[in-house]
């Protein structure tokens, strides 16, 4: 299945796991990413989990 996402929409498919480098996923575990949906449904769990301990952190109810 890895090659297959990679071979048939290999522009996408890099643009997602460059995406997901740039959230901190490292080359090892991209290869078990197996196809464009799951790359893509990773990354965006991964900017929603990111984006929500942002506002837990600078929550004006959290005192520092």
């Amino acid at each position: 299945m890895y090659d297959m996402a990679r071979t048939e929409q290999p522009e996408r498919y890099s643009w997602w796991l460059n995406e997901l480098e740039s959230l901190g996923v490292n080359a090892k575990h991209k290869e078990d990413i197996n196809d464009l949906q799951e790359a893509s449904a990773l990354t965006e769990n991964l900017k929603q989990l990111f984006y929500e301990e942002y506002q837990r952190a600078f929550n004006e109810d959290n005192t520092v």
